[in-house]
């Protein structure tokens, strides 16, 4: 073969060459569409990057079929990675949009939440009127959520419920909400039961000490009152054994003058027998004496009546008179009875 011949055949085998490659990066690329539309995510992936090797495929349709294939296939690093370069070659794309969205989403999947928050709010401080604003604020709530700021979380999640009721994410977002609501009810409880159960915890240790010091000086105590108690004990005992001496004195000395006072009566009976009888006596002899008075009183009358001149006859009547009281006052126990 001569050298013209050569030349002829350069531009033929380029041609060719040109129609085969063609024909194999359309072939990847169809391929992973197919894979794509069937939902075989890791086929897609595997594809797709198959597909972008060539030139011809690096366009914004097939790093966005490819960075969400990853992200549905689980490979959120590669997913990262893809969009940071569609990001640094494709920034005039409409798909740019889409693209910071889905980085947000997998900065939160990766659980680089504060990384999260900045991408989504960034894009929804880009792209108002966009139809994943609202995702995007639901995936802001749930970094939040994520990082315990349930009070950030919460305003974010009543916004998509207020402003945003269309959204597929309302229903999340409310459920959200009531999961705050509970949780701050149980961390309330537990921070009661915490401080309740610390509050316990010292109130035993502090009853415990208690108890230790008052038993060990109840001992001593106790043993110290025992004492004084037994102490008082044979005090008392003491002291009953002397009443009850006195008692039996007072008893003894009690009997001996009620029999003397017994006695007494019993004398005193006696002599007032003894003293009635005399009386009567007495009073026999005065009956008999005043008899006697009258009779003579009588015969001096008769002699007065003869004789009523008779100065005799006076002192008779004076006589009789002074008899009279003698006789009256003679008893010497007429002043006692």
């Amino acid at each position: 073969m001569n050298k013209k011949k050569l030349k002829l055949l350069i531009p033929v085998f380029m041609l060719f060459g040109f129609v085969f490659a063609n024909s194999t990066s359309l072939s990847a690329f169809q391929e992973g569409c197919t894979a794509y539309a069937r939902g075989d995510w890791d086929n897609a992936v595997f594809l797709l990057k198959k597909a972008t090797a060539y030139e011809e495929n690096q366009l914004p349709d097939t790093y966005y079929m490819l960075i969400t294939s990853e992200i549905y296939a689980g490979d959120n690093s590669g997913a990262l990675d893809d969009c940071e370069y569609f990001l640094a070659n494709f920034s005039d794309s409409i798909l740019k949009p889409k693209i910071c969205y889905l980085k947000g989403r997998i900065l939160y999947n990766l659980g680089d939440y504060e990384s999260a928050i900045l991408v989504l709010s960034d894009f929804c401080h880009e792209y108002e009127k966009d139809e994943m604003y609202s995702q995007a604020l639901f995936y802001i709530g749930e970094s939040l959520y994520a990082g315990y700021k349930y009070d950030e979380a919460s305003s974010v999640y009543e916004n998509i419920i207020s402003n945003y009721p269309e959204s597929s994410k309302v229903a999340a977002a409310q459920y959200r909400l009531d999961s705050i609501l509970q949780r701050s009810r149980e961390e309330k409880l537990l921070y009661l039961l915490k401080q309740t159960g610390e509050e316990y915890l010292s109130a035993k240790e502090d009853y415990e000490k208690q108890l230790k010091m008052y038993n060990a000086d109840s001992v001593n105590s106790t043993r110290k009152k025992l004492s004084e108690a037994q102490k008082k004990n044979q005090e008392l005992e003491q002291k009953i054994i002397e009443l009850e001496n006195q008692l039996a004195q007072i008893h003894s000395r009690s009997e001996e003058q009620n029999q003397r006072e017994l006695n007494k009566v019993e004398i005193s009976q006696d002599e007032k027998s003894e003293i009635q009888k005399s009386e009567n006596e007495k009073n026999d002899e005065k009956k008999e004496a005043n008899q006697n008075l009258e009779e003579v009183l009588e015969n001096s009358q008769e002699k007065i009546d003869k004789t009523e001149d008779s100065i005799t006859v006076q002192q008779l009547k004076l006589k009789a008179e002074l008899l009279k009281m003698m006789i009256n006052n003679s008893s010497p126990y007429s002043e006692d009875f």
